[in-house]
């Protein structure tokens, strides 16, 4: 028998297929219909939603929301499930998702990363379907990364376009995830709990997949079943968010940049919100899993990986460049891993990605280092506004680009990194992968 923790096959000629086999065990663990059938159960009358018995009474009318990138085979897992106790749904779906959704579950194509007229379409049809609801019914709802794009209903003053322009100069900002989540929040109906208060008075239970690095379940999607906390006091109440919002444009410049319509709404208190049950919120899928998949792969082929971090963030040259220094100084065979999110502040008017953005930046520090490789993916398979799930890079990748006369460092400045990365053969494309569980990072190093 072969040990597998041997280095036997670990020969850089076979890289491509390494990197190929662990990128497939990471997207398998990040099935999203696989996480809803874990975590979801019809138990006779009871719903059985992770660890939670829900009781259903014989005339309880179950209702499903379902929003972001993962929505379709979420979809498809909870219907197959529930089979004919689920009474009606909502789909906010992306647009390039064209296969029917189980019957009853009307579909919604919608925007990402920037909302659109789907996306407010969605919005106004949830409020309506759960407009209805009863204390005995239940809500369901279904959350994945791309949500908060892709389901919006605005505050009074915001208008979509409004809402289109402050998500461009928030994505262009640098700001993280997190931060830019604040303010999405404060102009919107459906976030920070908002589609919680539209389910009132019924009861809501939410399965939610993580695109958000640490997990925090009111970042995810904006937070849509996460009732938001207010200063107790009367007079206080609902200001905080708001002014928050505010602080975070004046923080990145952009408040003078930001809409009308957008300023007017967040330099008044926030309306008191109306009560609602407090949501079950399970989280079912996050990318730890993704990274710790790849880990078990890696181990499978015969590497000995070390896990640098789960939390990865950041301006994405930095992240690359730091791996692409910790690769080099590695004891061989190495695979190292890193999984979250980092981020690009965006200062030209070039095409490219975050994860584009590092694997160039550590091909910059990988080319005096000869058989090392780097991999950067997006889990969702869209990279930025282009076509590429993100890159893999070498030890050859920069003297390749310099060969054709291109400028690597020039690329990474004008963020115009996709045609290099074109050029060189470096851009991993897998298509749309129907999930959204952050990013994975692979260094590999041969002896």
């Amino acid at each position: 028998m072969i040990d597998p923790h041997s280095s036997y096959r670990l020969n850089y000629s076979d890289h491509v297929t390494h990197l190929a086999e662990i990128r497939y065990a990471a997207l398998a663990a990040a099935d999203p219909w696989r996480a809803v059938t874990r975590n979801l159960h019809l138990v006779r009358h009871d719903i059985q939603a992770g660890p939670h018995n829900i009781e259903l009474k014989p005339n309880s009318r179950i209702y499903l929301v379902a929003l972001g990138k993962a929505a379709p085979a979420m979809c498809q897992a909870a219907a197959e499930v529930l089979s004919e106790r689920l009474t009606a749904g909502i789909a906010a779906i992306p647009h390039d998702y064209t296969d029917p959704l189980p019957p009853g579950i009307k579909p919604h194509h919608a925007g990402h990363p920037l909302p659109d007229k789907g996306s407010l379409a969605a919005g106004q049809a949830v409020y309506d379907l759960l407009s209805a609801t009863r204390p005995d019914d239940l809500v369901l709802v279904l959350i994945s990364g791309g949500g908060s794009a892709m389901l919006e209903l605005p505050v009074p003053d915001v208008s979509l376009e409004d809402l289109r322009t402050l998500n461009t100069l928030l994505l262009h900002s640098g700001a993280p995830i997190e931060t830019i989540n604040t303010v999405r929040q404060a102009v919107s109906q459906t976030k920070a709990g908002g589609l919680a208060r539209m389910a009132s008075p019924a009861p809501v239970v939410a399965l939610i997949l993580s695109d958000v690095v640490g997990d925090r379940l009111s970042t995810i999607a904006s937070g849509p079943t996460v009732l938001r906390k207010f200063p107790p006091t009367k007079e206080k109440r609902g200001v905080a968010m708001p002014q928050t919002a505010r602080g975070v444009l004046e923080h990145f410049k952009i408040w003078d940049l930001a809409p009308q319509g957008v300023r007017t709404a967040l330099s008044r208190p926030k309306a008191p919100q109306p009560r609602a049950r407090r949501p079950l919120n399970i989280l079912i899928g996050s990318n730890r899993q993704v990274v710790n998949a790849a880990a078990d792969q890696a181990v499978t082929l015969g590497f000995k990986p070390r896990v640098i971090t789960f939390r990865m963030r950041g301006e994405a040259r930095d992240v690359g460049y730091r791996l692409g220094r910790s690769l080099c100084r590695a004891k061989r065979p190495a695979c190292l891993l890193m999984g979250g999110e980092s981020t690009v502040t965006v200062l030209g008017d070039g095409r490219g990605g975050r994860n584009q953005e590092l694997a160039l930046s550590a091909a910059l520090v990988l080319e005096s280092t000869p058989n090392t490789v780097v991999m950067a993916l997006a889990t969702d398979g869209v990279d930025g506004p282009t076509d590429a799930a993100g890159a893999i890079v070498s030890s050859q990748t920069i003297p390749q680009a310099h060969a054709l006369g291109l400028d690597p460092v020039s690329a990474l400045e004008q963020n115009n990194v996709y045609p290099l990365l074109e050029a060189v053969g470096a851009l991993l494309h897998t298509g749309p992968t129907g999930t959204n569980l952050n990013d994975l990072v692979v260094g590999l190093a041969y002896s």
